[in-house]
């Protein structure tokens, strides 16, 4: 027709990329409610909060290898359809709930969390198919692209917030670089061994201990006196001297573990075990 208006290159691609993130979009929509005003759609929510408890069973199932995973499906499905009707009923159409607003922010952050750990896991699996096709060793491929890739949020938001944060923007990305790996050891390290002993209970999970961990943990204390010492120094004033160390370290520490896994370096210590028991 003469009035129609040809479909623009940029709108084609904008109906193309949807259509290749649908599949990536659809299934966390189905499953992670929404609750805010602009958002709210009570048919999504209603439907989120019943496929929930089926999906956090089947991921339970699959990974602790339970022969018994229909049994699991089964009781999800019918908690799921339980919440979904008690859903259907107490919240709105046009407006999110207010009584019970924390349980569905809750919900929502705790299927978040779900979600990245699901897509973690199929990362780890793409990086070491990889590895393997390219003939890489998976530990390169961590240290460079994992890293990088994970770190490279925190790594924007601090320089942003070291720039533009006034007198105390400096502090706050100290605050953030520090707290961020703290946070991810401690409680990172903690709720895995936790479920991990967890789930083989009462048998004892092995976790072994190569030279290489020695290794990076041995790196990671020289930063941390690096910056303990030199600090208190220079009156705590943050310079080109004192990142040039960081990054210096940084450096060596990269260096040598590519240089171990290319084989080029090589130094060998007897690989030693600690056993976990859950209980």
């Amino acid at each position: 027709m003469a009035n129609e208006r040809p479909i623009s290159t940029d709108q084609k691609g904008k109906t193309l990329l949807y259509i290749l993130e649908l599949p990536l979009y659809l299934p966390r929509r189905l499953t992670i409610p929404l609750v805010s005003q602009e958002k709210w759609c009570k048919p999504f929510a209603v439907l989120s909060i019943t496929l929930d408890p089926l999906l956090f069973a089947l991921i339970w199932g699959f990974n602790t290898k339970n022969p018994q995973i229909l049994i699991y499906a089964i009781g999800g499905s019918s908690i799921g359809i339980a919440l979904g009707i008690l859903a259907f009923y107490t919240t709105h159409r046009l407006s999110p709930p207010r009584k019970y607003l924390f349980l569905w922010l809750a919900l929502g952050f705790l299927m978040s969390i779900i979600w990245t750990y699901i897509l973690a896991q199929e990362l780890i699996s793409l990086m070491v198919s990889i590895g393997l096709i390219l003939g890489l060793n998976h530990s390169i491929l961590g240290l460079t692209v994992l890293a990088w890739g994970n770190s490279l949020g925190d790594l924007v938001s601090n320089v942003t917030v070291a720039k533009n944060g006034g007198p105390d923007g400096v502090q706050l990305a100290i605050f953030g670089c520090y707290a961020g790996p703290i946070f991810n050891t401690l409680v990172g390290l903690g709720l895995s061994l936790t479920f991990s002993t967890w789930a083989k209970y009462p048998d004892s999970c092995a976790i072994q201990v190569e030279d290489s961990v020695y290794e990076t943990i041995g790196f990671l204390i020289v930063g941390l006196l690096w910056a303990l010492v030199i600090l208190p120094q220079r009156k705590m004033r943050l310079d080109r001297f004192v990142g040039s160390g960081l990054l210096a370290i940084y450096s060596c520490f990269l260096s040598s573990k590519i240089a171990r896994n290319l084989g080029l370096v090589q130094f060998h210590m007897s690989p030693s075990y600690f056993m976990l028991h859950g209980g």
